[in-house]
């Protein structure tokens, strides 16, 4: 998945942007501003505790750090922005620590970018900032001095999800207690380490599901189960139907993933 390959972790700055259809992303979080706008159909998405709908030509955006994850209508196509606040160096001065009471708002302007001109780029930005304050209030939110160990723990279950992989053995490998990392992870990520490991190596089957003709048998070991039987399990716990009966219901709806990805760093 997209946003799982470590897009917003990185320690660059970055601007990425992409469109997507018919995904879905469990809860996550990055050092990164992400930008969504609704080309068409209606995105569902929660920022940490708060539930939004976002329809056809709104815009919503996430602060770094927000804990966020959204379901897409059938039929929907968005466009993702991802951004390093090192791009917009004022608006940080004067919004540190700040994050909007609403994030969803109207921006007429169409998304054209020129990814050789930074200028322009930075331009948009400052103008989608501009646009942000005039129809929201930012309120000050210290930012959680977790959120480092917690980009670790996820960048983690990224690098380890194919086979075993457990809090313990990550609490090893970043050198930190065990039980410390697994109150933090749960405090901040609203679900236990494993819960997140569940849903992160579900929503990798969703997306083999729907883009290979791979045995199911072979995909649950892929996204790193042990038996058929287990995985079988956490699909229809997490997804509400068995790995058949969402194959067949997604004939003809494929992901459109970010071949054409368009990426400036510096």
């Amino acid at each position: 998945m997209v946003m799982f390959q470590k897009f917003g972790l990185e320690a660059t700055p970055i601007f990425k942007h992409f469109n997507l259809t018919n995904l879905n992303y469990p809860p996550h979080l990055h050092r990164a501003f992400e930008l969504i706008t609704v080309l068409h159909g209606q995105l569902r998405i929660s920022i940490e505790s708060c539930q939004y709908t976002v329809n056809r030509g709104q815009f919503v955006i996430i602060f770094p750090n927000q804990i966020h994850g959204f379901n897409m209508a059938p039929q929907t196509e968005i466009k993702i922005i991802l951004f390093a606040p090192e791009l917009i160096p004022a608006f940080i001065e004067q919004y540190r620590e700040c994050v909007p009471d609403n994030p969803v708002f109207i921006y007429h302007q169409l998304v054209t970018l020129n990814l050789e001109n930074r200028f322009a780029i930075k331009g948009f930005l400052y103008s989608v900032c501009g646009r942000l304050i005039e129809q929201t209030t930012l309120t000050r939110q210290p930012a959680s001095q977790n959120a480092d160990v917690v980009h670790q723990l996820v960048r983690f279950v990224s690098d380890h999800y194919q086979q075993e992989c457990s809090l313990k053995q990550a609490a090893k490998q970043i050198g930190y207690d065990y039980a410390y990392l697994s109150r933090i992870f749960k405090a901040t990520m609203k679900m236990s380490f494993t819960t997140y490991l569940n849903h992160y190596r579900i929503s990798q089957a969703e997306e083999l599901l729907k883009n290979t003709t791979r045995k199911i048998t072979s995909i649950s070991f892929q996204v790193g189960y042990a038996n058929l039987r287990t995985f079988n399990r956490n699909f229809q716990k997490i997804v509400g139907v068995q790995p058949t009966t969402y194959r067949q219901s997604s004939d003809g709806q494929t992901y459109r993933k970010a071949f054409q990805e368009n990426y400036i760093s510096g």
